[in-house]
């Protein structure tokens, strides 16, 4: 649990030990000139803007418990709707209209606020000190010779994020979920990988999945994972510059719900179209979320003998679940 001075409440998450990592919890562009409700690891949020900085705090005014989003922005400050609260972006309150200007106002009047970042086109927030930095993304990000407006799609799944993200980082389930399009039911066989330790998390190589509206025999994908909840998988060809990226990013609305985030780029056409691919993803993303929603137990296991454990096709799923236990993540 995390303390917090907010109405001297003790504020319940779904892991501590995830407190202390960034998380995406808003598109940039949601948040302008008026406070945006957010939530992050059963946290209420409220996010807002003061010139141009962001700025998030605890949605709960002290004074009476009113929600902060219901307020309104004035003079760079955040204005209670309930009794006309003004708070600063450190979360002091500057002004209660109630008392006399002789008044003090009590130390005690104060909104809780958390960190808050700009990155990539998203809002990023860490509850309690941060053990690492907001991650990297991978290079091609910021290539010019890739497309990424067209692939920019976000969205709720009611499911663990950890548990969303192992499904993004297993390729064994494509042919069965995913036939046509990224497997082959008459071929689901999985290789043997290799699991490669880099700074943040890991990586493996996979081939190609079979995709009947073109083979493309000899391409790989790469995977990096990147914990606790982000995964970049890059689908290359060797001897060729044609390169295809997904960015996905989980966020922990709460234990058993979860935000994505997902970015994809490209620096060729290809043979399918714009549509097409958002189609695809669309069409992919809906078949997982069936398979994941309905998931049992609700949180992922993280001890490894709750669940039985193919060799070699769930190697990224084992190697996920250990590092995640030594992170210390727990569900409470």
């Amino acid at each position: 649990m995390l303390e917090s001075n907010t109405c001297g409440a003790r504020l319940e998450t779904t892991s501590e030990a995830l407190c202390h990592y960034w998380h995406p919890v808003a598109r940039s562009t949601e948040v302008a000139d008026k406070p945006v409700k957010a939530k992050l690891l059963d946290q209420p949020l409220v996010l807002w803007r003061s010139n141009e900085r962001i700025v998030a705090f605890y949605d709960l005014c002290i004074h009476r418990g009113t929600p902060l989003s219901l307020g309104w922005l004035d003079s760079g400050e955040l204005v209670c709707a309930y009794h006309g609260g003004r708070y600063g972006t450190d979360g002091t309150c500057t002004r209660m209209p109630s008392l006399p200007p002789d008044r003090a106002i009590p130390g005690k009047a104060r909104a809780n606020s958390f960190q808050a970042e700009e990155r990539y086109g998203l809002i990023w927030v860490c509850l309690a000190e941060p053990r690492v930095d907001i991650p990297e993304f991978p290079p091609e990000f910021y290539d010019p010779a890739f497309n990424w407006g067209p692939f920019s799609t976000d969205g709720l799944w009611k499911a663990n994020a950890a548990r969303m993200l192992e499904n993004l980082a297993d390729y064994s389930h494509f042919p069965f979920v995913h036939p046509g399009t990224l497997g082959d039911p008459d071929n689901p066989e999985c290789e043997q990988i290799t699991i490669e330790p880099i700074d943040g998390g890991f990586l493996y190589d996979i081939p190609q999945p079979v995709n009947r509206l073109k083979p493309d025999a000899g391409a790989r994908q790469t995977y990096r994972l990147i914990l606790p909840f982000m995964l970049v998988i890059q689908r290359w060809q060797p001897g060729s510059n044609e390169r295809q990226t997904n960015i996905f990013l989980c966020s922990p609305v709460s234990k058993n719900e979860t935000r994505f985030f997902r970015f994809m780029g490209r620096n060729f056409v290809g043979h399918l179209s714009n549509e097409d691919l958002q189609y695809r993803h669309r069409l992919t993303f809906e078949q997982d979320r069936a398979i994941v929603e309905s998931q049992r137990p609700e949180e992922l296991p993280l001890d490894l003998s709750e669940e039985l454990h193919l060799r070699g096709p769930d190697t990224p799923a084992i190697e996920y679940r250990r590092r995640l236990r030594e992170l210390g993540v727990a569900w409470n």
